[in-house]
């Protein structure tokens, strides 16, 4: 998972020295002073400031009395004999096969599984076996409806907005590294109560990893759409595997930014911006960006109504983990140097038969997505 804030960003940076800016009120930003004068905001597609505390996310466990407490986004997360995972009073809870133990401040083992902590909830790593693994999850909201596909299951609170949300990442090798898809399915088994069952779909792979988090609104309004499955939405869907793979065939990556979170430098002079995305896997393919041609409605878009894209804009650059998509073109006026509202883009493969490449989408809690703007 994301090791912490500050150092996605200095990675970002390359390294450089960081001046933080503490006159900020936008839970999604850390900003920082520049040595010309200029501020960078290093916006994250999910909240990184508790909403409670107001402090920053440090992905750390700490233990007391043999239980593992962490905060999340708007979440306190207790892991002991089963994961709690509660906001307020609602609360999600997943029972344990046994009581768990600390490996470190960053992982929780029980059996042969791993928990890590994501943005809001938890991320869970599994060995595989032979049939699906399954775990049994108890929520304080009763009679929540279901919307699901084989890459996620989301508890909807309301009719747009989940309460919360189980995404799988992948199958993962020896080496950690995600070699295909993984697939998800739901139970439901009382009211308040359901079974997920995971599994992986490569037999060369040796765990599963999905995420468990409580809902909260992201900063990219996205989905995948896929060639094999032309009809499926995947709105809620945390990983997209670009490029072509034998479950998906091709799958493409729509996006945009929701202005009505980065109100604060609307009205600035944008002087970069750049959209940092996290490579998941050990395969880099050469990705091209376009921008969409109309509007696209991120969770009722598919392969068989998808927006075309207008001609190519840009392409992603590749970096260490990350693509990086200079969004300049997309979003910012070219004479005045203010954002504009934009309609998206669209990420791809530019070649066939390279393969595929597993990148976050802004759904992700596990690894988000990082808009960088200097401004003045």
């Amino acid at each position: 998972t994301m090791e912490s804030v500050l150092k996605e960003i200095i990675s970002i940076r390359r390294n450089d020295s960081i001046i933080i800016n503490y006159n900020n009120n936008n839970r999604y930003r850390l900003v920082l002073h520049e040595n010309d004068g200029t501020s960078s905001a290093y916006y994250f597609s999910t909240p990184v400031y508790n909403l409670n505390t107001r402090k920053i996310l440090d992905f750390k466990f700490k233990e007391k009395n043999n239980i593992f407490c962490a905060e999340g986004s708007n979440t306190n997360i207790v892991v002991s004999d089963s994961i709690l995972i509660k906001k307020n009073k609602e609360c999600l809870n997943i029972a344990l096969s046994k009581r768990a133990k600390m490996v470190s401040s960053k992982e929780i083992r029980v059996d042969n599984s791993s928990v890590f902590l994501s943005s809001n909830g938890v991320v869970i790593k599994c060995p595989t076996n032979e049939s699906a693994i399954s775990f049994i999850i108890d929520i304080s909201e009763p009679f929540l409806n279901v919307k699901s596909n084989d890459k996620y299951v989301a508890l909807m609170k309301e009719r747009l907005k989940p309460f919360a949300v189980f995404s799988c990442i992948g199958s993962v090798d020896e080496t950690g590294n995600i070699i295909s898809p993984a697939n998800i399915y739901c139970k439901k088994i009382s009211d308040k109560k359901y079974e997920i069952f995971i599994s992986a779909i490569s037999p060369l792979a040796r765990y599963v990893l999905f995420e468990a988090n409580i809902y909260e609104n992201k900063l990219f309004q996205d989905t995948t759409v896929e060639s094999k499955n032309p009809s499926i939405n995947n709105v809620f869907g945390s990983v997209a595997f670009l490029g072509e793979t034998s479950a998906f065939g091709e799958q493409q990556l729509y996006s945009r930014i929701d202005c009505s979170k980065i109100p604060e430098i609307m009205n600035k002079q944008i002087k970069k911006m750049t959209l940092h995305i996290p490579i998941l896997n050990n395969h880099k393919i050469e990705l091209g960006v376009s921008k969409a041609s109309a509007r696209f409605c991120s969770i009722g878009s598919n392969w068989n109504n998808k927006i075309s894209g207008a001609s190519l804009s840009s392409k992603a650059t590749s970096f260490g983990k990350l693509y990086s998509i200079d969004l300049m073109p997309l979003m910012v006026d070219a004479r005045k140097k203010t954002i504009k509202e934009s309609d998206g883009f669209i990420l791809k493969s530019k070649l066939h038969n390279s393969g595929f490449t597993v990148i976050s989408t802004g759904d992700s809690y596990y690894n988000p997505q990082i808009l960088e703007v200097n401004y003045i």
